[in-house]
């Protein structure tokens, strides 16, 4: 068994040797005291994963606390952490919503180009098997459907398509969001439907961001402008830069950060993808999101990363989810020809 490099592995910290840590590196408790942050650490947060918000806040350069956080207190990790929960709590349903929302449509065109629903399905479930060198099968549809039997939900509907010839309807009942963004790729190519070859690239980006969430992974603890592993869809840059308060500056410098882009995306397909009713209600808890967002947003003064990075998410959705936002007809040309009523 190999094993661990020393230079890796640090001594496990009480609370209250957490707090004596964060006060070496400059972090103050002027907002909260180090009693009532030793309780936080021992009941409401993980150490690591509180502290992972640090990131975003600059240190001294010289002089005696050279090295030490320049302003950052405790209660604005706290904050950052809570507002990263509230902005998973807003994502991950609006993901299921697309999901949803792509299913219905894809479905339409599925009826559209004249299929019967089940030999679309048959030719996918074929093309996605796996095989390795020795000819062994290693991924495929059917075993991943059929970890489904055990399941009280799907269960029955297994049982009763044993020889997992499904029509489109009900194969979409039972394939997880992944198996079913492919299966969106399929339809596209056999299609040759460009469109939705770019919707798919969309939805790609819609399911990073639902993994991060289902999995409570930290979004916001990094928001700097950088290098994205993928460059933002056309669709989704030119959305953004039709919004009147987002400069060009702003667009590229926020795009070039994978999560803000991945948060972009999911917005703008979530604008343009649900019916009036479910983005009407998503609007009104994103707003109130916002508001709770901004509530210590003096905190933040000074620093650009998160307060740009606070201001970018506020303007996407006054922009997108207003009472009155209105999608452009380009806009629209994305993944649906426009919002279905109910």
């Amino acid at each position: 068994m190999e094993k661990s490099n020393p230079q890796h592995i640090k001594r496990w910290l009480t609370p209250c040797e957490q707090v004596e840590h964060l006060k070496g590196k400059g972090v103050r408790f002027t907002l909260v005291s180090e009693e009532w942050a030793v309780s936080y650490l021992s009941k409401n947060n993980n150490y690591f994963r509180l502290r992972s918000y640090r990131t975003g806040f600059s240190k001294v350069e010289e002089g005696p606390r050279k090295g030490q956080y320049a302003n950052l207190d405790f209660k604005m990790l706290v904050d950052l952490s809570i507002i990263d929960m509230l902005l998973r709590y807003q994502m991950l349903p609006m993901t299921l919503d697309i999901e949803h929302f792509a299913k219905v449509r894809l479905l339409e065109r599925i009826e559209k180009a004249g299929e019967d629903g089940y030999d679309i399905v048959r030719n996918f479930l074929a093309s996605y098997d796996e095989t390795n060198s020795k000819g062994e099968l290693v991924n495929s549809a059917k075993s991943e459907i059929r970890r489904g039997s055990s399941s009280p939900y799907v269960a029955g509907i297994l049982a009763k398509y044993s020889d997992f010839d499904f029509p489109a309807w009900v194969f979409l009942e039972l394939t997880s969001f992944g198996s079913f963004i492919y299966f969106y790729k399929f339809c596209a190519d056999k299609f040759d439907d460009k469109k939705m070859v770019d919707d798919f690239y969309l939805l790609q980006s819609v399911k990073s961001l639902r993994n991060a969430c289902a999995h409570n992974n930290c979004i916001l603890n990094e928001m700097s402008a950088g290098k994205p592993m993928f460059r933002a869809r056309n669709a989704v840059s030119r959305a953004v830069g039709g919004i009147r308060t987002i400069g060009k500056g702003q667009r590229k410098s926020k795009l070039s950060n994978d999560r803000l882009q991945q948060v972009a995306t999911t917005l703008y397909v979530h604008s343009i993808l649900a019916s009036d009713g479910v983005h009407q209600h998503r609007s009104e808890s994103l707003h109130a999101f916002v508001s709770r967002m901004n509530k210590h947003i003096e905190y933040y003064e000074g620093n650009d990363q998160i307060s740009s990075g606070f201001e970018f998410i506020e303007k996407l959705v006054d922009a997108w989810f207003s009472p009155d936002a209105i999608v452009a007809d380009l806009e629209k040309k994305t993944l649906d020809s426009g919002r279905p009523k109910e």
